[in-house]
């Protein structure tokens, strides 16, 4: 927590501005919220599973470009939580340590994300998506 906090600051610090109210505030509320939700991923054996679904989003997004849906979101959630329940399915099996199933299923997501987004050759205006920005949000 006190490491998310700390980057935030060193954000801020980066680009010589104080963000708007609402960027401090969600940022404030996300860290409490992922602080909370990270013990419980780490109690549970899935340490990895918050940053498999976060990443698999991506995929979701290419998927709802490629389908031509107007709010990628919705495509993005479906596809998360398709990812979420076979990540849990396959935990069930318990064939090998829940981690490494979780960072495989990771990697073909991300993948699969960039693959189809890259087949138009414009990939560059996704790349936000992927990594982030804090300070996108808006009121």
């Amino acid at each position: 927590l006190i490491y998310n906090i700390l980057a935030i600051v060193a954000i801020i610090v980066a680009i010589d501005a104080v963000p708007e109210p609402i960027v401090m505030i969600s940022a404030g509320v996300i860290l409490l919220a992922f602080g909370l939700l990270g013990t419980m991923a780490v109690d549970n054996k899935m340490a990895f599973f918050s940053d498999a679904l976060g990443h698999s989003a991506l995929t979701g997004i290419a998927i709802g470009v490629v389908l031509g849906v107007a709010d990628t979101n919705v495509t993005m959630v479906g596809f998360a939580i398709i990812f979420a329940l076979v990540l849990n399915k396959l935990k069930a099996k318990q064939t090998h340590n829940t981690d490494t199933i979780i960072s495989v299923c990771s990697s073909l997501s991300v993948a699969l994300g960039l693959a189809i987004l890259s087949r138009g050759g414009n990939f560059s205006k996704y790349s936000g998506l992927l990594v982030g920005d804090v300070l996108s949000i808006s009121g």
